[in-house]
């Protein structure tokens, strides 16, 4: 029996949960097991949330000090689904503008998924994932950049 491409896999999985289908989630899982590809399911998780940022579907992982308020998952959300903000977002973390863009520039509109994630090593800040880019505003990453400067 010849392997599916992860990529595949990937792209059929997203199709499915756009349409509704969370049961394509125990097909999946069945399958890594069944082929013994079970290192591959964090890389396949990444080109599902790839395939869902490509069709609008933007799925975004916030980690923070402290749980984040409404408002302020409201701004993360606002700021993922403009154009401006994901294009702002790339640029502070110096991505190239050939990445391609997580906003659907066809005028659809796009939806966010965020996952938050509390960490207290991070002191203050946050640090937001998407699928091709991280935009990193720890205290804890700003003190390591001091330390790397000897400032």
């Amino acid at each position: 029996m010849a392997r599916t491409l992860r990529r595949k896999l990937a792209r059929h999985a997203a199709e499915r949960l756009l349409k509704g289908d969370v049961t394509v989630i125990d097909e999946l899982a069945a399958l890594i097991v069944h082929e013994r590809r079970e290192r591959e399911v964090d890389l396949l998780v990444q080109d599902i949330e790839v395939e869902l940022a490509e069709r609008g579907m933007i799925v975004a992982t916030v980690e923070s000090a402290t749980p984040l308020d409404e408002a302020t998952k409201d701004a993360v959300k606002r700021l993922l689904s403009s154009n401006s903000g994901m294009e702002s977002l790339t640029s502070v973390e110096g991505r190239s503008a050939a990445q391609a863009p997580e906003v659907d520039t066809s005028g659809r509109s796009v939806n966010v998924l965020l996952r938050e994630s509390i960490d207290q090593a991070l002191i203050g800040g946050f640090k937001l994932r998407t699928p091709t880019a991280t935009l990193d505003a720890t205290v804890l990453k700003k003190l390591n950049d001091l330390r790397a400067k000897k400032i």
